[in-house]
């Protein structure tokens, strides 16, 4: 460059290695009641080498290496009791530790830690009914979810998390038959929960952290055309 100017090596100057996995997984699927329940099921053990973890200090972030492990499951009940009628139900556990994670880039400080975002426990429920009405189909349908706390930084500094919330949304439509027309009323975030979503540890520039939330609850009208 110009005037003797150096240009950084940016491979040198943020060096990683790559990510090995080995994946284990078993699984199942279990209809029952002639046809109209279903289950899932599914159990996994992820052992990583030179995880890429994303270390965020101050300002920016860097990918640090270090091993981890993934331990989870997960299943999902899906159940049609009467005609027009579903009900489902869905949940997940994963127990997950990242190894010997600096506190400090270049810090003589370690720990093992939770991955970011990633509750331990996880679940979900909706029902949904139908029935004809007004020469189109009617529906209803509430659902629900409910989330563990989890950490938005890998250090997992208790100022660093998030609580666990729940959040419920309900939803009243009317479809015309040929379902060229759909209209629908519906509310989100019934519980008005302050559910966290994306955090930032701004605490070495000024003594901040930095947090969005879903949105709070609100009251939504839609209409929907089918030109085809």
């Amino acid at each position: 460059m110009a005037g003797g100017a150096a240009i950084p090596d940016v491979e040198q100057a943020i060096p990683y290695k790559e990510e090995i996995l080995y994946s284990y997984e078993v699984g199942f699927k279990k209809t029952f009641a002639e046809g109209r329940g279903r289950f899932n099921g599914n159990f996994f053990y992820y052992d990583y080498n030179d995880y890429q973890a994303f270390l965020f200090t101050g300002v920016s972030g860097i990918v640090v290496n270090a091993d981890a492990e993934y331990y989870g499951a997960d299943f999902e009940l899906q159940f049609t009791p009467l005609p027009g009628l579903l009900t489902q139900i869905s949940g997940s556990w994963i127990d997950a530790t990242v190894k010997d994670v600096p506190l400090r880039i270049g810090g003589p400080i370690v720990r093992d830690v939770e991955p970011t975002y990633t509750p331990k426990f996880q679940f979900s429920g909706l029902v949904r009914y139908e029935w004809e009405a007004f020469g189109g189909t009617m529906s209803i349908l509430g659902d629900a979810a409910w989330s563990d706390s989890f950490f938005y930084n890998l250090r997992n500094f208790d100022a660093d998390q998030f609580d666990s919330y729940f959040l419920a949304n309900a939803r009243l439509g009317w479809t015309t038959e040929d379902e060229t027309l759909e209209v629908a009323l519906q509310v989100r975030n019934l519980t008005d929960a302050r559910a966290g979503t994306q955090g930032f540890d701004l605490a070495t520039l000024c003594g901040c952290n930095e947090i969005s939330f879903r949105a709070p609850r609100w009251f939504g009208f839609n209409i929907k055309y089918n030109f085809n």
